[in-house]
């Protein structure tokens, strides 16, 4: 039995459930969501949850942090350390990081979509009707095909705001950019996570704006490559 049939005979086995109607608010995006899920299930309508490297590692940080409150120097060997490559740094104080651990991974799903999408079969475009915000979907930027989740879209307009979970940066968009996501490209989950640089935060302070460039300076010299 491959994933989508497992997933049919799921969802069949919960629309028998009694206690559905009990629990499910029956509004809002992630009821749209989940209906969809029910409808289509060769496409992936939301991405894999679990918790990610950097999220894993962001979370101990803020426990260790909050475990030394008021502590000026923290116990290094107590912090999680990983290899970081910075994809985004758009901002001069938060960053998109990805573990150098997941180039590989990333690589063939990168080539794998390109396969799959570069026919550009029309029926998978996806209707206008089910484009609402956090809808997962595939979406071509540049003749480049990435994941995205939708952010912002308008009835009337042609374009939407697409966030590229795998690329940790937000893009406008044509509808007709915008494709179904094969359910084999949803188990992965978002490789990307954001983060925001206190230190520098702390810098800015004291030393004014100008000195938030600083850390651009400092991320091409390691070249885009950390060890947090």
């Amino acid at each position: 039995m491959n994933r989508s049939d497992d997933m049919i005979k799921r969802q069949k086995a919960a629309e028998l459930n009694d206690c559905r109607e009990l629990v499910e608010v029956q509004s809002g995006n992630d009821y749209e969501i989940r209906k969809l899920m029910e409808q289509f299930p060769q496409y992936a309508w939301k991405y894999a949850e679990g918790i990610t490297i950097p999220g894993y590692m962001i979370k101990i940080a803020e426990q260790v942090s909050e475990e030394f409150e008021g502590v000026r120097n923290i116990p290094t060997d107590l912090l999680p350390c990983e290899y970081f490559r910075v994809i985004d740094h758009s901002t001069p104080t938060e960053l998109a990081i990805q573990p150098k651990r997941f180039d590989k991974t990333q690589e063939q799903l990168r080539r794998k979509m390109q396969l799959h999408y570069e026919d550009d079969q029309g029926c998978l475009k996806i209707p206008s009707c089910q484009l609402f915000p956090k809808v997962a979907c595939a979406v071509r930027v540049e003749n480049i095909w990435y994941r995205g989740k939708l952010e912002n879209v308008a009835d009337k307009s042609p374009w939407v705001y697409v966030y590229l979970v795998d690329v940790g940066m937000s893009r406008q968009v044509a509808k007709s950019d915008i494709r179904y996501l094969d359910s084999k490209f949803g188990h992965y989950p978002p490789m990307v996570a954001r983060g925001r640089i206190r230190v520098v935060l702390k810098m800015t302070a004291k030393l004014g704006e100008s000195s938030r460039f600083v850390i651009r300076k400092l991320i091409s010299r390691a070249q885009f490559c950390y060890r947090v």
